[in-house]
């Protein structure tokens, strides 16, 4: 069977699953973390009227979206294997080692004598022989014989002289060839495990991989003369007729052959990026040259696929199938021919950013004039919806659309010719897509920028903490104490303490005096060392994941009512007093911005707030509440892992109270004798524990969620 009868198979088994393909090497890089899907792709079947004039041809965006999943070469290596490896031997091996006790020695003796001779003497067989039967024999054997190989031995005579054996209810017929099938035979079906009686017989064979044509034409120069050889197509069988020792012959010979073919063959199917299909596969085959006169006649194939958007290529030698892995890159690349004279219509998928963003940075690397523009937001749009555009300065007749942007930019020619071509960017917010319009070289240095751009964000996991400190005794002076001095269990801590301009967060935290650097343990241990005298208070302990340059906040707390103004009538003194009331967000805010470098590094735009209803009364005749608030907005740059910790911040609040016997200090005139009115003060201080951790993959991922649910003790079992 030859390769070209197998193409068409192959070709309809590429065409309909090439949005599918799994490479065999696909699993051992898929869990690259710097893997790219190249997204962008040549809408096939356009052509230059179409794009010219805007029109989008419907149903191409699915071949588009099949054609992004296999952009990566899908190569199959087969075997090679187009032969049964050994031979089994058969009926021939076990006569070359067997031996025995009779030996043959006719001379010219007549036919029907050594018929009677081996069949009615030596074997003892029943037996009828046909009067058209006649012939002399010549035969010596120079070993003796095994009894088993004496019937096989009568059939090389008897065909030797135009006659056939055979075995009809027991009795063997002897008949002239020519009389030997019809009437006589009942055709067998072939059992490679049972031994092959000996006399003319009639096998059928069902052929399992190849056709039953290329099978006859393998058979018929190396079968016997006037043998049988017919074919079924329909069913893929082959009836053999023969002598026992022909058949099994022929059934080795078909064992041989009957192999998997697809198998064996080594198939690839190489996506496209930039040139034709077409123009890769003239290329190609003027590499391994003309098939008529060439050493590597019937090595390859190689089949254009236009609706796939790339080439298949089958050869059945799989180091073949590497060699054009190397020489199609090479091959698909931008056709300077084209590259000037027509548009074409790209599809990029975008993976990681947002279309818009896209279409804008764009605009502001491959614009002409290489002028940028600001987004200006001119009226409010539906939730949902981006209301966005971008042109040049020779463009009037951009339009601004709510789901889409467009991008024109002018491209000149080599050495600033007056040659330009205008290509378009429309950004699709709704499936976020980048629709071009651009020449193939325009296209491929959009591509390059887009891929080094629409890269993966990390992501960042910021736990905070805010703490309460009561000052008292030791601590009367603030926590700095607590990481320069003896604390609890001997610890002693180090940090950046200063409370002048020039300090650490001098300019960016003007009310704090001091920030430390440590280990989580190192942390730890003084807050632990405070907690033994039930000095802190935890606020709040949001931990929050947020994207790399994105923010994100954390708001625990109240909004408390506040009068803004009081307004009555001036004419009428008898009128209502109208309040207009505000209402102000309290509790715990946390927003947070980190920014991660490539060295891991990470800067935090932090803005913390803690706010309550103060004790104190309000001067007001208003009657609103005094708000008491203490915040934090700063600019800090910690490794990925480390515990930053901003303290300092200071509140002191003066209290009053009386205490005495019960009822007795209450009576009028002589109470005071009963009892005492204090005044105390309480000093707490503020403290913010940070401590950021990059995601860089999910196997980051996964240690922040473990670690996270590790200090859930108490809801393990809802995990």
């Amino acid at each position: 069977m030859s390769i070209n009868t197998l193409l068409p198979l192959l070709l309809l088994v590429f065409v309909t699953g090439c949005a599918n393909f799994n490479s065999r090497s696909e699993s051992e890089g898929q869990s690259s973390a710097a893997s790219k899907v190249p997204p962008g792709h040549l809408i096939p079947g356009r052509t230059s009227e179409e794009v010219d004039r805007g029109v989008v041809a419907p149903g191409r965006e699915e071949a588009s979206e099949a054609k992004s999943k296999t952009e990566k070469p899908e190569l199959f290596y087969g075997t090679g294997k187009f032969v049964k490896q050994g031979r089994s031997g058969g009926r021939r091996g076990a006569r070359e080692s067997a031996t025995g006790d009779i030996t043959l020695n006719f001379e010219k003796a007549d036919l029907r004598e050594v018929v009677q001779t081996v069949l009615g003497q030596l074997l003892d067989e029943n037996y009828i022989l046909d009067p058209a039967v006649k012939g002399t024999v010549t035969i010596q054997t120079g070993k003796s014989l095994p009894k088993a190989d004496l019937l096989p031995t009568l059939e090389t005579l008897l065909r030797m002289n135009g006659a056939a054996m055979v075995l009809v209810d027991g009795i063997y017929r002897i008949l002239p060839l020519s009389k030997a099938i019809q009437g006589q035979q009942v055709p067998r079906l072939a059992d490679g495990s049972a031994p092959i009686p000996a006399g003319y017989a009639l096998q059928v064979v069902p052929v399992k991989y190849i056709g039953v044509r290329e099978m006859a034409q393998i058979l018929q120069p190396l079968a016997p003369v006037n043998s049988v050889i017919r074919v079924d197509a329909t069913r893929n069988l082959l009836v053999l007729g023969g002598t026992g020792g022909e058949l099994a012959s022929m059934l080795e010979t078909i064992q041989l052959f009957d192999v998997d073919w697809m198998e064996g063959l080594s198939v690839g199917f190489f996506p496209l990026k930039y040139a034709k299909v077409s123009t890769v596969t003239k290329e190609l085959q003027a590499i391994v040259g003309s098939m008529d006169s060439n050493p590597l006649e019937g090595m390859f194939r190689v089949v254009p696929v236009d609706e796939a958007g790339g080439i298949l290529v089958v050869t059945p030698q799989k180091r073949y199938l590497d060699r054009v892995a190397e020489w199609i890159p090479r091959l698909d690349r931008v056709d300077s021919q084209e590259s000037g004279t027509g548009q074409k219509l790209y599809v990029y998928r975008v993976q990681n950013g947002e279309a818009v963003e896209l279409a804008d940075m764009l605009q502001q690397l491959f614009s002409a004039s290489g002028a940028t523009q600001k987004k200006s937001k001119s009226a409010e749009v539906a939730p949902g919806k981006t209301k966005k555009t971008l042109s040049s300065s020779t463009d009037s007749e951009s339009k601004s659309l709510s789901t889409t942007s467009v991008a024109r930019m002018t491209f000149f020619g080599a050495g600033g010719s007056e040659a330009k071509s205008e290509i378009r960017v429309v950004a699709d917010d709704k499936h976020n897509s980048l629709v071009i319009t651009a020449t193939p070289s325009q296209y491929a240095n959009m591509l390059d920028a887009l891929e080094k751009l629409d890269v993966r964000q990390l992501q960042v996991m910021v736990e905070a903490t805010i703490i309460e400190v009561a000052l008292q005794d030791e601590f009367k002076y603030g926590l700095q104490w607590a990481f320069n001095s003896d604390v609890g269990s001997n610890y002693i801590g180090e940090g950046v303490l200063s409370s002048t301009t020039s300090a650490v967060l001098g300019n960016t935290l003007p009310g704090f005096n001091f920030s430390v650097l440590r280990s989580a343990s190192d942390v730890r241990a003084v807050f632990n060392a405070l907690a033994e005298d039930s000095l802190i208070r935890v606020l709040s302990s949001p931990s929050v994941m947020v994207l790399d340059n994105e923010t994100a906040s954390i708001q625990v707390g109240d909004e408390v009512p506040i009068v803004d103004q009081q307004r009555q009538s001036t004419t009428d003194s008898d009128s209502p007093i109208i309040n207009s009331i505000s209402y102000r967000e309290t509790g715990v805010m946390l927003e947070v911005t980190p920014r991660v470098n490539p060295g891991g590094l990470v800067t935090l735009d932090v803005t913390q707030e803690v706010s309550d209803v103060s004790d104190v009364v309000a001067s007001s005749t208003s009657g609103s509440p005094t708000i008491s608030t203490r915040k934090i907005t700063s600019t800090v740059a910690v490794k990925n892992g480390e515990v930053l910790v901003l303290g300092g911040l200071i509140t002191d609040r003066d209290n009053e109270g009386t205490s005495g016997l019960p009822f007795l200090s209450k009576l009028p005139l002589i109470g005071w004798l009963f009892g005492q009115e204090s005044t105390f003060s309480k000093r707490t201080e503020l403290v913010v524990v940070l401590v950021p951790t990059v995601v860089f993959n999910s196997d980051d991922n996964r240690q922040v969620v473990e670690s996270f649910r590790a200090k859930l003790q108490g809801l393990k079992g809802s995990f």
